[in-house]
């Protein structure tokens, strides 16, 4: 494992090297914990050893660079650009930032052939291999850096991103220095989530995006860039504070769906399927939370996002379904969707009006 983590971000340090201080430096990021915790680590290294402070740029999708980022992009003109947790960065897209930056990727998804830029990510040495964008990003910052200072962002995506498996030496690092997060006696693995400082952080942060959209994610990447420590964040401060009222608006919303779940879903073989109906972004944390209760089946939870249907697939403990095709399947004859992840969670978009086709197609491939 340790070698292939070398390899993987080798190319990243000799990207970094290049930097030269007054350079201009563009970061695109999605919306997720994984995602903005990655961006946090790169811009704070940026910024201790250059002392540039780079822009960042929100995606409007999750998932891809979308139209709106390039436009940003020609205006800022950076010499660099680093796009972290984004699986699909169309080529036409990619070639106008190659144009007129030096490129890097940093992603853990299935793998895109990419070209003439720098591509950060651990599968394209093991297909199988599953190690989040912000463990990346805390190895690349372990080159230069003491991790001290950032291993409280470098847990919460990590942990939010189900990256517990192969990234032990992260929380047995948080274990030695910052123990109240991780307690000595706690195991690795997703109970942390309810019964860790860490797994609290990573809901407060989540909730951001869960309530307020992309909006909510840049404010909570917003704190993450300038929080000293995790203690600021829970007494409110460096802008915490409507982070805070946002966790109690998202929780209270999270524990109202866990019993409409139990009321409403429907199983087709060995497929749950529920849909979410909320004002709020309630989706994947809903289904990251309820995924744990299940030993074979699969966990189908979609909610209405203004024209478009989000999805979100999850698996049980022993289920061996490769998710990441299920979800390409369910949508490949829907026009305007797209979709994939991981073998063990993924995702995807279309229509709405596409709905019965899509839950067609759940079935079939059921």
């Amino acid at each position: 494992m340790e070698e292939i983590v070398e390899n993987v971000i080798i190319p990243a340090v000799k990207f970094l090297e290049r930097i030269k201080p007054g350079d201009k430096v563009s970061i695109i990021h999605g919306h997720d914990n994984d995602s903005i915790c990655s961006a946090a680590i790169i811009y704070r290294l940026l910024k201790t050893i250059y002392k540039i402070e780079s822009n960042l740029v929100v995606s409007g999708s999750n998932s891809s660079v979308t139209e709106d980022v390039l436009d940003k992009i020609k205006k800022l003109k950076p010499n660099y650009v680093i796009i972290v947790d984004i699986s699909d960065v169309n080529v036409s897209i990619l070639t106008e930032l190659r144009n007129t930056s030096q490129v890097m990727i940093i992603d853990h998804h299935v793998p895109k052939g990419y070209v003439l830029i720098t591509y950060v990510n651990p599968r394209v040495f093991n297909k199988e291999i599953y190690l989040p964008t912000t463990y990346l990003c805390y190895k690349i910052y372990e080159k230069y850096l003491d991790t001290k200072e950032i291993l409280w962002i470098a847990g919460i995506g990590t942990l939010s991103d189900m990256g517990l498996k192969n990234c032990n030496d992260l929380f047995e690092n948080i274990k030695s220095n910052k123990k109240e997060l991780v307690d000595n006696n706690q195991n690795i693995d997703e109970i942390l989530f309810d019964n860790s400082l860490l797994g609290k952080l990573a809901k407060i942060f989540d909730s951001a995006r869960v309530v307020n959209g992309v909006e909510g994610s840049v404010a909570a990447l917003d704190i993450l860039i300038k929080a000293k420590n995790y203690h600021e964040v829970l007494k409110g401060k460096s802008g915490a504070k409507k982070l805070l009222e946002w966790f109690s608006v998202a929780d209270k919303e999270f524990n109202r769906l866990i019993k409409d779940f139990e009321k409403k879903k429907k199983q087709i073989k060995k497929i749950i399927l529920y849909e979410v109906k909320s004002r709020y972004n309630m989706k994947s944390p809903l289904a990251t939370y309820l995924a744990k209760r299940l030993t074979s089946e699969i966990l189908v939870i979609y909610q209405k996002s203004g024209k478009y249907i989000d999805v979100s697939f999850r698996r049980g403990k022993v289920c061996i379904v490769d998710l990441n095709e299920l979800a390409i399947n369910t949508i490949k004859d829907i026009p305007d969707s797209n979709g994939g992840g991981h073998t063990q969670a993924a995702g995807c978009r279309f229509p709405a009006k596409y709905l019965n086709k899509f839950l067609r197609n759940l079935k079939l491939l059921s």
